[in-house]
């Protein structure tokens, strides 16, 4: 595991190549802000900043393949209380549910391509109610709409996507990866202008955490700007020179940035990696560096 390495030089270590996130546009009242001294330090004495983490089922996307109940029982065995979803593995929404429910696991959200949402939202959002979800993500935008006048169009849509989203009794949410931070040529950066055009009633940000810092911004100073937006995170940790590693094994203070995020109004975390050598050992690690450092027990 490689020593833990302070903020400042962390950060300093990583091209910052995007502007802090604007102030405008903050989210709904989500508590009181945490500080850097009531940050979790590690240990299982105290209360668990969370009362459950979660795990992204995209981790564990081969092994699925080959028996996705014995998946969900070695999630459950390890100590995990919720997944997300991000298909439904030839399933019923019913199926799934079912499948969830004898595991013992609850799918708290589900990712949704916008292309899908815009076709048929109404048979998705039924879907993730029999599910029992809270949250609908969109986890990324088409390259054809990168750009100022495309995303002016997306974050129309995602203000109409919400809205029928909430009047159903679940939360949208938009999640990043790092090419929102790198600014276009007429120097709008793109994550500022989804969260400055889109509702912060409506529409959440489900920030993931390294690819946050890999795009160079800083996830404190981001939730501290956008305090209210960020009500789910994907946890994923970072080396210095931006390799994607188990929870643990970067630089990734995540005491110090879940503690932050939850007094911003965090309700979800899922862990994840997007290419694990040994996916069911990669998220039992991760469990047990989070639970080590005091943020789920």
């Amino acid at each position: 595991m490689m020593e833990s390495i302070d903020r400042r030089t962390f950060l300093g270590a990583i091209p910052l190549t995007a502007a802090a996130l604007g102030c405008g546009g903050g989210g709904a009242e989500a508590g009181a802000d945490v500080s850097e001294d009531d940050a979790p330090s590690g240990g299982a004495d105290r209360a668990a900043l969370l009362p459950a983490v979660g795990v992204q089922l995209y981790t564990l996307r081969d092994a699925i393949t080959e028996d996705l109940d014995a998946v969900l029982a070695s999630l459950v065995e390890i100590g995990y209380a919720e997944v997300e979803l991000f298909q439904l593995h030839g399933l019923t929404p019913g199926e799934m549910r079912a499948k969830l429910d004898a595991a013992g696991l609850r799918a708290a959200s589900s990712h949704y391509g916008l292309p899908a949402l815009r076709e048929d939202l109404a048979r998705h959002v039924e879907g993730a109610l029999e599910i029992g979800q809270e949250l609908m993500v969109v986890p990324s935008i088409d390259g054809a709409e990168r750009s100022p006048d495309g995303l002016a169009r997306v974050a129309e849509d995602f203000n109409r996507i919400a809205e029928t989203v909430r009047e159903a009794g679940m939360r949208f949410g938009y999640h990043n990866h790092d090419w929102e931070f790198r600014p276009f040529d007429d120097g709008t950066v793109p994550m500022e202008m989804l969260l400055d055009r889109t509702d912060p009633a409506l529409v959440d940000w489900q920030m993931d955490i390294f690819w946050t810092v890999h795009g160079g911004a800083d996830p404190l100073e981001a939730l501290e700007t956008r305090s209210g937006r960020v009500t789910s995170a994907h946890v994923k940790d970072r080396t210095v020179d931006g390799q994607m590693v188990d929870v643990g094994d970067g630089v990734i203070d995540f005491a110090e940035v879940l503690s932050a995020a939850r007094g911003h109004g965090l309700l979800h975390a899922f862990v994840e990696h997007d290419a694990p050598g040994d996916a069911v050992r990669s998220v039992r690690r991760s469990y047990e560096h989070l639970s080590g450092i005091g943020v789920v027990s």
